[in-house]
């Protein structure tokens, strides 16, 4: 009896994770807010950019330590050609890696949305 319980609990745990993949992690829900860079684009560029991009090391010459130039970075095509060349891609960033498709969507819905600061 016992043995029949575990090889039956065994075989339905086993079947309840066959069918994962890894898209099924991906978060492709839409979004439909309004983007705002406090509340939205800034966690994203304080997590993924200021250890390179700020005041005192501005890697590129480009510091996104204010709402405005990270405004003025995306809005002359810098940002997202960057966040969204290949993987490989030396000049892909951040340089770790690329962002999560979702930060990219957000960063995207941003720039539709009309860079809105808050």
């Amino acid at each position: 009896m016992k043995h029949t319980f575990f090889s039956i609990f065994a075989a339905l745990t086993l079947a309840s994770c066959s069918n994962t993949s890894p898209d099924d992690l991906v978060d492709d829900t839409p979004i439909t807010t309004t983007i705002k860079y406090t509340t939205d684009i800034f966690p994203i560029v304080e997590s993924q950019c200021l250890s390179c991009h700020n005041d005192n090391s501005a890697s590129g010459n480009n510091s996104y330590s204010s709402y405005t130039q990270f405004r003025n970075a995306t809005e002359n095509g810098n940002v997202i050609d960057r966040i969204t060349r290949s993987v490989g891609d030396p000049l892909l960033m951040p340089q770790g890696g690329q962002l999560p498709q979702n930060s990219i969507d957000i960063i995207l819905q941003w720039q539709l949305d009309g860079y809105l600061e808050n």
